[in-house]
């Protein structure tokens, strides 16, 4: 799991790097999902964390 986060981040990062206005909104919520699952908070956490 933690390899998909650091993929991830890197595509988020290479995007931004390529174009600062790049909506890499898709890749963050992707990655908060994954770190929510790698500290296994519940839903109700998960929100209180946003």
């Amino acid at each position: 799991m933690k390899a998909k986060i650091r993929e991830l981040v890197e595509q988020a990062l290479a995007a931004k790097q390529a174009d600062a206005a790049a909506d890499a909104s898709a890749l963050e919520a992707e990655i908060d999902l994954l770190v929510y699952r790698l500290y296994h908070l519940t839903n109700i956490e998960a929100l209180l964390v946003n």
